[in-house]
């Protein structure tokens, strides 16, 4: 059975594990929440890169994982290549904004990527494609992590904005907005499509994993406060 950590801060991974887990039911997982650094998206890539590292040596020395799943968009386009060169005999799979299924439907200026502000610095087909419609949403991931058992607290802010933007697809580029999908379809309105990466990471992971059955194994850990391991449980065991 393959050790897969996956690693975000806050609550963003566990939509990415709970759609690997559908996928691929064989593994021993381990969801690391990464709290002491909450958010991701406001660091730089500097700081980003050192506190990857640093977490990686450290569970390494208790989890001997032979995938690793950078299961944020941020971290993907800051810490992904560097990761690589660190453990070069293990597996490294990115999450990167779902816009080139975006984009094969729809054109470019009728997509709406809603990301972090490093994401949209540093991401490579968002610097490549032109006409994309960014939104920077610098406080939303922590907005959720704050209240996963009340999510429609955030739909006036969330209203507010983005009450300029029309669009016909909106890619959510960052695993943390998976959470509101549902608030932001009554933002948007039904006939909005919406992409989002977690079928795309759990694919990549099946494709190293050998089919060993039914049988999996699931860790938590929460770095800092650990008043928040209860509410991801139940948010990962939720709908």
């Amino acid at each position: 059975m393959k050790n897969v950590l996956l690693i975000d801060s806050g609550s963003g991974g566990i939509n990415i594990l709970k759609e690997c887990i559908k996928i691929v039911s064989s593994c021993n997982y381990l969801m690391f929440c990464d709290n002491k650094h909450l958010p991701y998206g406001n660091r730089t890539k500097e700081e980003l890169q050192k506190i990857t590292l640093e977490n990686l040596h450290n569970i390494y020395s208790f989890f001997k994982f032979d995938i690793v799943i950078l299961a944020c968009n941020t971290l993907t386009c800051t810490c992904l290549d560097l990761c690589r060169k660190e453990f070069p005999d293990k597996v490294f799979i990115g999450t990167v904004p779902a816009i080139k299924p975006a984009l094969q439907k729809f054109k470019a200026d009728e997509v709406l990527v809603m990301a972090t502000e490093v994401t949209i610095k540093h991401n490579v087909l968002i610097n490549k494609t032109p006409n994309l419609i960014l939104k920077s949403m610098p406080t939303l991931a922590g907005d959720i992590d704050n209240n996963l058992d009340e999510l429609s607290v955030l739909k006036n802010d969330l209203q507010e904005q983005l009450q300029e933007f029309q669009p016909k697809a909106v890619v959510l580029g960052c695993t943390h907005y998976i959470a509101v999908k549902g608030l932001l379809t009554e933002i948007f309105g039904n006939e909005v499509e919406f992409f989002d990466s977690a079928n795309g990471v759990a694919r990549r992971l099946k494709s190293f994993v050998p089919d060993e059955g039914t049988s999996y194994q699931l860790q938590f850990m929460v770095t800092d406060s650990q008043e928040f391991l209860p509410r991801f449980w139940y948010y990962y065991n939720s709908k």
